[in-house]
């Protein structure tokens, strides 16, 4: 069956449109505020010359050509969130078709690379990022990943010309400037080189002149890239003053390398459920839902066990299917950035990082099901139609989840309604649920979800101080004090958690404890608390002076 380009263009448009469509009533949620609709060179056209020389937002990352784009979008719709959104569905849709492309430029068959695109564009997983106006930074970074490696296929094929060089290199840029996945394309580039192109014969081999020509070859596409990639890397390091760039979650900080890598395993299990049943989603996950650090328990064991297949199965289609290995390829390395092996990042993971991986994962199944396919010449009819119905069904599912899952994102108060119902084992759903109430005016909601959350994990000295400050502008220093006490002892060197204690024991009298948490700053040399120090011995004198009677220390 012979596909036109009008046909395949028209079944992805309709996926998209089925699964994501209502995405175009969303406003501004959750990281638009401080990324978009906050932040001053978006929304202000004279800060526009600082966008290539500044962070992404709060002073972390590096994503210039992100927020340049979002930028432009906020001038031509004069901040109209529906300009964002319609940009996100059009991403969406060129991300499905450069994936139809770069299958078809992999020997896939079109009916096998229709189905492996259809079934990515209705994945579930994928919401948190087309249904989201920051996740134009997966799209942007996804298409120019696939689009690089269509150019260094046709380049490998056909022959390398400046021309190609350039367009690789520009792209590889955009990518880069997109997302810190980008970052990975030498590595993409290099697995492509390793398993597509094509290889020499045994005769070839043994002549020295072919294999310098071949490496010369190799070497006109991958030094360039490889020089531009470490060029970008120290201009963002250079930005961010450091090549890390993200501020650790805080049940990271701490951890090392050995922790994190259990960590990870312990993730492995929730990737996969996500990328094949992908029923449930939310949108935030960590502890003590998905532990950090050991002990070693089953979840780990089990994730070792997926590892272990993973890498088995790569071996396996190394040798059988290519294609596929390239496929399983692209899908770990473009997790590794965010997997917190390398470095720990701010978060411990997120539905949104499996949206580069999936792209490799659906380049495999497009393999396996091009192979199915070959099975129909032979007439093996059952070993066909029980396959492609399974598909089809499992097709329907994902995209009718997608559906419904997409207006959890429409407003602030969906979302965070939805957030700590959807993970009511993850602290930081119930903390940033209880920055929202207090935000939008519910207290009593407010103090009553930053209590769940220390009591879930209280090993976030942020939650301490956001708790006791409620508490303390709800007239309830009381409360407050052993909140924020306990606040300081997990970060003694937190001058603001630390002056709201003071300021709440000055309330409740309690001069001696004041006097002591002030010293211990000095000692600490927080010389801000000086003042901290002669304020307390003024109300000291002054209630003195009223002979009002001092309360007992706790």
């Amino acid at each position: 069956m012979r596909l036109q380009r009008r046909e395949v263009f028209a079944a992805c448009a309709l996926a998209v449109a089925l699964a994501m469509g209502l995405s175009l009533r969303n406003g501004f949620v959750y990281d638009d505020l401080p990324a978009i609709v906050q932040n001053s060179r978006v929304t202000d056209p004279t800060q526009w010359h600082t966008i290539a020389a500044s962070p992404y937002w709060l002073g972390t990352l590096w994503r210039p050509l992100t927020v340049a784009g979002v930028a432009l979008q906020w001038r031509l719709g004069q901040g109209a969130p529906w300009i964002f959104h319609l940009t996100l569905l059009l991403g969406y849709l060129g991300c499905g078709l450069a994936l139809y492309a770069l299958l078809r430029r992999l020997a896939v068959r079109e009916l096998p690379a229709l189905a492996a695109t259809l079934l990515f564009l209705v994945h579930p997983v994928h919401v948190e990022v087309v249904a989201n106006g920051v996740g134009q930074a997966e799209l942007w970074t996804a298409l120019a990943l696939l689009t690089a490696t269509s150019i260094y296929l046709d380049a490998r094929r056909t022959g390398v010309t400046a021309g190609a060089v350039a367009a690789l290199l520009a792209i590889v840029a955009i990518g880069i400037a997109a997302k810190e996945q980008g970052f990975m394309a030498p590595l993409l580039l290099g697995g492509a080189e390793w398993l597509l192109a094509p290889g020499e014969t045994r005769d070839e081999g043994r002549e020295k002149g072919i294999r310098i020509a071949r490496v010369a070859r190799r070497a006109r596409l991958l030094v360039p890239v490889t020089a531009l990639t470490l060029l970008l890397l120290v201009v963002r390091a250079g930005v961010l003053t450091g090549f890390a760039g993200d501020t650790p979650a805080m049940a990271l900080r701490g951890l090392g390398p050995g922790a994190r890598a259990v960590t990870f395993l312990g993730v492995i299990p929730e990737y996969v459920r996500l990328l094949l049943w992908p029923l449930h989603l939310q949108a935030d996950y960590g502890p003590p839902g998905i532990p950090v650090g050991g002990p070693v328990a089953a979840r780990h064991i089990a994730g070792a066990i997926l590892l272990i297949g993973y890498i088995a199965l790569f071996a396996l289609a190394r040798r059988r299917a290519p294609t596929a290995a390239f496929g399983l390829w692209w899908a770990a390395v473009t997790l590794a950035p965010v997997a917190n092996l390398l470095v720990p990042t701010g978060i411990v993971m997120a539905e949104r990082v499996l949206f580069l991986p999936s792209i490799g994962l659906a380049i495999a199944l497009g393999a396996l099901l091009n192979k199915r396919d070959e099975r129909r010449e032979t007439r093996d009819v059952w070993g066909v139609r029980i396959p492609i119905a399974a598909l089809v069904i499992w097709g329907v599912v994902l995209g009718v989840r997608s559906a419904t899952r997409v207006p959890t994102w429409s407003t602030q108060r969906r979302f965070f309604s939805d957030l700590t119902d959807d993970a009511p084992r993850a602290y930081r759903a119930w903390k940033g649920a209880g920055e929202y109430w207090e935000g939008a005016g519910d207290h009593p909601r407010a103090i009553a979800n930053l209590r769940h959350a220390l009591q879930l994990w209280p090993h976030d000295y942020e939650v301490n101080e956001r708790l006791g400050q409620f508490l303390r502008t709800d007239g309830q220093c009381a409360a407050a004090v052993p909140v924020l006490a306990a606040g300081v002892r997990l970060e003694p060197a937190a001058p603001s958690l630390r002056a709201k204690l003071i300021e709440c024991l000055l309330t409740e009298h309690q001069w001696d404890l004041a006097d002591q948490y002030a010293t211990e700053a000095l000692a600490q040399g927080q010389t801000e608390f000086r003042s901290e120090r002669l304020r307390v011995a003024r109300s000291r004198a002054a209630d003195s002076g009223t002979g009002r009677p001092r309360p007992s220390q706790p």
